[in-house]
């Protein structure tokens, strides 16, 4: 499965380090730190570990451009493999906040990067597809992602000699959220041109031109998408879905049912405590993306409806890319003391931004079911836990204990009472993960998890840090001055920084007598 493919072999403590880990392993622990020293080839031991066990992997790292080092160092580890980089897909975002101490509500803004928006669909296609995957994802792998199974189920298998309806092919093409061509076609798009149906794929910078016969399938071609040159022809392929939220909207009057529903509730309370303002601004809000959705299936903000879209229920974890690995993968947190107080802090501040918009009719209770998976809950996702305890949020927080009744209609679905989803935390706990913690400063989080640290302190190349003195303050200028003189002898190049110093003005001018006593 997975190929690594390097010039060198393991050396300095790489060795060590490597069967430390793998021991651990193998001896049921399910988490290991790694402790190393910067240039004793860290990637090169997450690689050979890779390497070792076979199994598709996780790599978080605190920021997007340690994440894109790191990916590009993984394609070159392993060319023959699926090395995909997971990051946020937004060149701007501001997100929906309210401020009450000013009065100011400020609407959710964002730009999408489509490059960047593309290889989060590849990683999505490539885990549900292959099993060599490796993915490098930043923090932002806690938040919400669509349900997999719709991911799956919405993809389109198109091969020669299949026969297709074509107005049913366009119906399903739009369902995945791709978009007829307007002026050009571009990624997420299609373009029917009489028996020539062109797919710019989601996932890759490759067209599909599908030639048919009638209604048979005759010829599929591969395109070049900027050069438009062939790339020859393929006797099937899979089209994924152009966009990571697609949801079933089988049964969409009853979902806009259950968020009127939670609404009513919601303005009634509002009218009961004198809060007329709030109420008014509620019902608005939810009457308008209710008429959106149902109108166009999309409304700005449709996000923080997405526990009814998935049919979850309050406090269950959201869907995020963690689903979409198997049950035994392995997990890597790199520069864990950066990574870890990440992923413990940004649950906190979406659900304090959250909170405010609720308590001022800006948001229904709901809304803070969407959120990113918080830290106990990952724990708990990797086993490092077993505790049933996973963050249950209550909406009675928000004084809505009506709305938290699952036998009212507001928490019905498709006509019974909503219970606990296939997704819910128990069945996301993933029995068989491995998590290993990289840092070269770990921090007591990651030591208290499995004591036996694993050490990677000379390099591979056996050459060691410069020996460094330090003397203690003794006021003896004298022997500073006769060391500065032995550094100048073997390194020339930093006599411009003495420059204008010589040993009888320092003697005299560094200190006065009255000024060391000061000093001291």
């Amino acid at each position: 499965m997975f190929q690594l493919q390097s010039a060198f072999q393991p050396a300095g403590d790489q060795p060590a380090a490597i069967d430390h880990i793998l021991k651990q392993f193998s001896e049921w622990e399910n988490c290991v730190t790694l402790l190393w020293a910067t240039g004793t080839g860290k990637t090169f031991t997450m690689a050979n570990i890779i390497q070792k066990l076979q199994k598709p992997t996780l790599i978080i790292s605190h920021n997007k451009t340690l994440a894109a080092q790191l990916a590009t160092e993984f394609k070159h580890f392993f060319p023959n493999n699926a090395v995909h980089y997971f990051v946020s897909y937004f060149d701007y975002y501001q997100p929906e906040s309210y401020l009450p101490q000013k009065d100011i509500y400020i609407e959710k803004e964002a730009t999408i990067n489509k490059e960047i928006e593309m290889y989060r669909l590849s990683t999505l296609a490539s885990l549900l597809s292959r099993e060599d995957v490796i993915v490098v994802a930043s923090v932002s792998a806690l938040y919400g992602l669509g349900q997999k199974e719709f991911f799956e189920k919405y993809s389109l298998q198109l091969e020669i000699g299949q026969e297709r309806d074509r107005l049913a092919l366009k119906k399903q093409l739009l369902a995945m959220q791709y978009k007829q061509v307007a002026s050009k076609i571009e990624q997420g798009s299609f373009e029917f041109k009489g028996e020539i149906l062109d797919i710019y794929s989601s996932t890759e910078k490759i067209l599909f031109r599908v030639i048919f016969n009638e209604d048979t399938i005759e010829t599929i071609q591969i395109k070049d998408a900027d050069s438009f040159r062939d790339k020859g022809l393929k006797e099937k392929i899979i089209i994924w879905p152009s966009s990571q939220y697609i949801q079933d909207l089988t049964d969409l009057d009853s979902i806009l049912s259950s968020i009127e529903k939670e609404m009513e509730a919601r303005v009634e309370e509002y009218t009961k405590a004198g809060r007329l303002l709030e109420a008014n601004r509620i019902k608005k809000k939810v009457m308008f993306d209710t008429r959106m959705i149902k109108e166009t299936g999309f409304t700005n903000g449709i996000e923080n409806y997405s526990i009814y879209f998935d049919h979850r229920m309050p406090g269950e974890p959201p869907n995020t890319i963690f689903d979409y690995f198997p049950d035994d993968f392995l997990c890597i947190m790199d520069e864990s003391h950066m990574s870890v107080p990440q992923l413990k802090a940004m649950p906190q501040a979406d659900k304090s931004r959250k909170e405010n918009l609720i308590e001022h009719g800006f948001r229904l209770p709901s809304a803070i079911d969407h959120r990113p998976l918080n830290f106990d809950e990952l724990k708990n996702l990797l086993h490092r836990h077993s505790s049933e305890k996973t963050s249950k949020k209550s909406w009675k927080e928000f004084s809505l204990s009506s709305v938290c009744d699952p036998d009212l209609p507001s928490m019905k679905y498709r006509g019974k009472t909503h219970q606990k989803s296939q997704s819910g935390s128990g069945s996301k706990i993933k029995q068989d993960s491995k998590t290993i913690f990289v840092s070269a400063t770990p921090a007591p989080f990651e030591l208290e998890i499995n004591p036996a640290v694993a050490q990677q302190v000379i390099r591979p190349t056996g050459l060691l840090d410069p020996i460094t003195y330090i003397y203690p303050k003794s006021w003896d200028y004298g022997l500073l001055l006769s060391n500065s003189e032995k550094i100048i002898k073997k390194k020339p190049y930093l006599t411009p920084f003495l420059e204008n110093y010589e040993s009888s003005e320092i003697q005299k001018e560094i200190f006065s007598d009255e000024e060391k006593k000061t000093a001291e």
